[in-house]
């Protein structure tokens, strides 16, 4: 007997078993392993120069590669665990949340960074460009886009 195809469509599989978990990894990365980078493409005009980075920015910095570590093994293994419905929209919910918090995290920046894509540098992408996709994405997802619709039966 042939297992069952997955409820899933494929571009859902891409997006959250493959892409994100990429993109999540390479923030991790950036955090940890590039902090003075990372600093300055966050905001050029308060990031300290690289040997004069606060141990407890490096702390947080290093925290934040870890939930970014996190957010990407959970996301990997936790969606690949299971191809319930259900439980994909739950975990997706909670990360359309944190996708919002993200982009208010960076309102400090300047209303700018919202829209003017043209000025974006790599960071601005990851916390803004990427975070947009990922957000539609997910608003799709759980509205049921691209999913087969159940066909309905007709009483006699």
């Amino acid at each position: 007997m042939a297992p069952a195809a997955s409820p899933i469509p494929a571009p859902y599989n891409l997006v959250f078993l493959y892409l994100e978990p990429a993109s999540t990894l390479a923030g991790a990365v950036w955090a940890h392993f590039r902090q003075a980078e990372y600093l300055e493409l966050t905001h050029a005009a308060s990031a300290p120069p690289a040997q004069l980075i606060p141990t407890s920015t490096s702390i947080v910095l290093t925290q934040l590669a870890n939930l970014y570590l996190l957010l990407c093994v959970n996301e990997a293994l936790v969606l690949r665990a299971t191809a319930d419905v259900s439980v994909w929209k739950t975990f997706l919910l909670g990360l359309l949340l944190a996708d919002f918090g993200h982009l208010a995290s960076v309102r400090l920046v300047g209303s700018w960074v919202y829209w003017q894509v043209w000025k974006w540098n790599a960071i601005d992408w990851g916390n803004v460009g990427v975070v947009y996709v990922l957000a539609v994405v997910r608003i799709c997802f759980l509205a049921g886009v691209g999913f087969e619709q159940k066909k309905k039966k007709k009483h006699a």
